[in-house]
Parts: C-alpha cells; sequence; structure tokens
C-alpha cells in the first residue's frame, strides 16, 4: 500500500508543460505559387516575343468587365515546352525557344533550342529551361513591363506548356493587365493567352480566359 501511494503521490506533483512559445515567432505572409499552364498556337509564329509582362499578366482577376489586375508582382521561369505537329504534306516544321541575353534589364548567354519535325509519326517536339546563371533564370519584377524573356518560333496548332512560379501580390497595389479585356466576370479570375499584351493566338487551355 505504499508503494501504491507514494507513485500516486509522484504522479500528482508533476507539473503539466506549458504549449507554444514566449513569443510570436518569425513567420513569412509571402506566398509563392508554382504554375503550369498549356496553350494551343491558333496560328504559326517565326518571332513570337514572350515578356516578363505577359508572364506577369497570365494569372488576374477582372475588376470590371473591361478590366483585370495582376495576381502576382515576381515570377520565375522553370520551364517551356513545345510539341509541333508534322504538316499533312510530311513538309518537316520545326519549333524553336531562344532565351534572351542582352536585352534590357536581362543579361546573360543568348541559346536558341531548336527541333525539327520528320516524317508522318514524329512531331517537332522540345522542352527547355533558362541557362543556369542567366537574369532570366532568376527571379523576375512584372514591373519589368516589356523586357523579352524569349523568343518562340512554332507552326499552327502547337501545344506549348509552361511552368514557372509566381508571388501573390501583397503590396496593396493594383497594377492592371496590358492587353485588352472584354466579357470578364467581376471578381473572377483568368488565365490569359501567352502573348497577351502583343497578341491572342497562344490560347490556354481547359481554364477560363479574358
Amino acid at each position: 500500500m505504499r508503494r501504491s501511494n507514494q507513485k500516486s503521490s509522484r504522479r500528482g506533483s508533476k507539473i503539466p508543460q506549458s504549449l507554444g512559445t514566449t513569443h510570436p515567432p518569425e513567420y513569412v505572409p509571402t506566398r509563392v505559387v508554382k504554375c503550369k499552364y498549356r496553350f494551343k498556337a491558333t496560328a504559326l509564329s517565326a518571332a513570337d516575343q514572350i515578356t516578363v509582362q505577359a508572364f506577369g499578366d497570365l494569372l488576374c482577376v477582372a475588376s470590371a468587365a473591361a478590366a483585370a489586375y495582376q495576381l502576382g508582382n515576381w515570377i520565375k521561369i522553370h520551364k517551356l515546352e513545345i510539341w509541333a505537329p508534322m504538316a499533312s504534306d510530311l513538309v518537316p516544321v520545326t519549333c524553336s525557344i531562344e532565351w534572351n541575353g542582352t536585352t534590357a534589364g536581362l543579361y546573360g548567354k543568348s541559346v536558341i533550342h531548336s527541333d525539327t519535325s520528320m516524317g508522318a509519326n514524329a512531331p517537332a517536339h522540345l522542352m527547355s529551361r533558362p541557362p543556369a546563371g542567366s537574369q532570366v533564370a532568376m527571379w523576375l519584377s512584372t514591373g519589368a513591363g516589356a523586357t523579352n524573356v524569349c523568343k518562340l518560333q512554332y507552326p499552327a496548332n502547337s501545344i506549348i506548356d509552361v511552368v514557372y512560379s509566381l508571388v501573390l501580390r501583397d503590396d496593396g497595389l493594383a497594377v492592371a493587365v496590358t492587353g485588352a479585356v472584354a466579357g470578364a466576370t467581376t471578381g473572377a479570375t483568368y488565365v490569359r493567352a501567352l502573348n497577351s499584351p502583343t497578341s491572342t493566338n497562344l490560347v490556354p487551355l481547359s481554364v477560363a480566359t479574358i
């Protein structure tokens, strides 16, 4: 009995440990979203320049039927991939990605990746990442505007995949997208054409667009 009472006494004397910390710890409210979107070319292009602004405009929210605003203010491009369908007469088609090097605000090695179709079964196809160590491989401010990131060549009906990361805007600023907006629903989010500041022929697939 004595041993039982001693054990009971010891258990009862334990002091509960407090939870948490003595002060609020550091935290990072900035949110980074990794996105992958797919686009279809409704027309061919021999030199389609894709700008930082175009990437910034991709994901946006509508404030009115004819107005929309960027959801992010920094972007980092991970890779682009192109599938270019062969022609019905089997004349070879070519697709290419050129990462710009010496445009304003972007310095580094300019490099072209290119592929050409052959025969009836193999489309032209390439997957490319920004050159390591170049500025285009780093985080880019959407405020860089018309700075050219890459130049694309593709035939009509090509499919282009884009993988990039986006820092969601938390600075309280409202930055309008560049290209014209029509038929939007207020408060809805949209994905724009990949080259929306200058054209709309790279149409996003399986998502709402304006």
